[in-house]
């Protein structure tokens, strides 16, 4: 039956042809939304997002008037020393662009490794952050503070960069970067601070190898699960106790209200490609389901020979409904054919293109089974006169 239904398509082009460019149409723009949809997904579940369930981002603004800045930084500290004591802390930790969702742009730098140089993603981080961020460690262990036994701080390097050294052991190599000899003692399977951002080659060194910066000076704290309204508030209560309000302002945010304002901003990447392309889809399925219409009206005497001749309503019904999928098919070839040159066929692409062309199929078939159910209906005797 297909090899007829080829033969019949073929010699009825001009039957087809408005059905054809329409559906080629609604295939392209299809294709270029799914595989982006796709492309979105691969990035919101790609590794690298560090674990902030049950954190708190907080810390403190000088005052401008303010020129103590030492005596303030001390009393933060033994702020954060009492704040550990707390039953609802199960760590604070201290860290430079570490901390998630709090920023648009990273913190880049080259360095010379194995004799070439590469521009790589920089973070600063302490040994606690590993109890905070909870970040997944694939080879090795975290970092810690103090200098390994050669005099070199111990670092932790993303997947992304070890698979752009080709490395097939990452723990042990060595290189310079900024002022310090570096040693790999980790590796990550990501880090990113953006949900929409895929995850860097990153170097992540000890805070106090980078030449601690208060200016960047980032806190954060997990607590136990919903207690970090307790956290906020025992905060800032120990800040103004510490600390006079003319020489600094505290602020704290529950992570989640910045990680629902990430994921937000993905859902609305996505809806600005889905709504339009429904809309598309709608009017061209009842395009689609029009001109089928209208060529079963034209075809009725031929369908209603083929239920003269013997054909079964079942048969019918397959046929006509075969014959529109056979269509759609090849108006997939076009659009198909300029996916090679626009698309690498990475995994979310070929997921996407098969998605589009099972969509296109199914939409297909929707269209056209009201049109052949109608066509199982016609009464020869009548139709043949």
């Amino acid at each position: 039956m297909i090899r007829h239904v080829f033969k019949i398509v073929w010699n009825s082009w001009k039957i087809f042809c408005g059905i054809f460019i329409e559906q080629a149409v609604v295939f392209v723009v299809l294709m270029l939304v799914v595989v982006s949809v796709f492309g979105i997904l691969s990035k919101i579940y790609s590794p690298g997002l560090l674990n902030t369930d049950n954190t708190v981002s907080f810390g403190y603004m000088l005052s401008e008037i303010n020129d103590n800045t030492g005596e303030v930084d001390k009393r933060v500290d033994i702020l954060i020393d009492n704040l550990k004591k707390l039953d609802c802390v199960v760590g604070i930790t201290q860290s430079m662009a570490m901390i998630p969702y709090m920023r648009d742009n990273a913190w880049y730098d080259s360095v010379r490794i194995d004799g070439k140089i590469y521009r790589v993603n920089y973070k600063g981080a302490e040994e606690e952050a590993y109890k905070v961020f909870c970040p997944d460690v694939v080879e090795g262990k975290w970092l810690t503070d103090d200098r390994l036994e050669d005099g070199s701080f111990a670092c932790v390097v993303t997947k992304q960069l070890v698979d752009e050294l080709q490395w097939t052991q990452a723990v042990g190599h060595k290189f310079f970067m900024g002022r310090n000899d570096l040693t790999v003692v980790g590796v990550i399977s990501g880090i990113k601070h953006q949900v929409l951002l895929a995850s860097d080659p990153t170097v992540i060194m000890p805070c106090n190898a980078m030449g601690y910066n208060d200016m960047f000076r980032e806190l954060c704290a997990r607590v136990y699960p919903g207690r970090e309204k307790e956290f906020i508030m025992a905060y800032y209560k120990e800040f103004q106790r510490l600390i006079p309000v003319q020489e600094a302002q505290p602020f704290a945010m529950d992570m989640k209200f910045a990680k629902g304002a990430s994921y937000n901003t993905a859902l609305v990447y996505v809806m600005l490609q889905a709504v339009p392309t429904i809309f598309l889809f709608v009017f061209a399925f009842i395009g689609t389901f029009g001109l089928f219409m209208q060529n079963s009206e034209r075809r009725a005497r031929e369908y209603a020979l083929r239920l003269a001749v013997g054909a079964t309503p079942r048969r019918l019904l397959v046929f006509v409904v075969l014959e529109s999928v056979v269509v759609t098919l090849l108006a997939c070839l076009p659009g198909g054919l300029l996916s090679v040159f626009i698309y690498e066929y990475t995994l979310p692409e070929w997921i996407g293109v098969c998605v589009t062309i099972l969509i296109m199929v199914v939409f297909s078939m929707l269209s056209t089974w009201y049109p052949a159910y109608r066509v199982t209906k016609v009464n020869p005797a009548e139709t043949l006169k």
